[in-house]
């Protein structure tokens, strides 16, 4: 792993790589200020464990999860691992909705049926 800047951002990726460990995977969280280099550290990450872990993945059909808050930080992650298919980059948001997307007909009847609950709790007020 390459850190750039000192023996403390080599413990981080460090850290984080042994996170990426197929045989004992877990999640994490990267968080800092403005400029410190989290994209950076990622992308240093994941390229390290793809030259050492893609091609089983790519075999496997397996996938490394990546959420970040923002389009244009999604946008700049996946260009920087070269758009590699064993990396599924998104925002918060659009990862919640590839969980619910298949169940729309069901949330749209519930919140018809909450709404027209509510409307009625309202009349019997008035």
């Amino acid at each position: 792993m390459i850190a750039e800047n000192n023996d403390i951002d080599l413990k981080v990726d460090e850290d984080i790589f042994n996170c990426l460990n197929p045989n004992s995977l877990k999640s994490f969280f990267l968080f800092a200020g403005a400029g410190s280099g989290k994209t950076r550290t990622l992308v240093n990450v994941l390229t390290n464990f793809k030259e050492i872990y893609g091609q089983d993945y790519k075999l496997l059909n397996r996938k490394i999860g990546i959420i970040t808050y923002t389009n244009a930080a999604a946008d700049e992650i996946t260009h920087r691992l070269s758009y590699n298919s064993i990396f599924e980059v998104s925002t918060i948001h659009s990862f919640c909705w590839e969980l619910i997307k298949n169940f729309t007909l069901d949330i749209k009847n519930w919140v018809k049926i909450d709404i027209e609950k509510s409307i009625e709790d309202l009349e019997d007020k008035l």
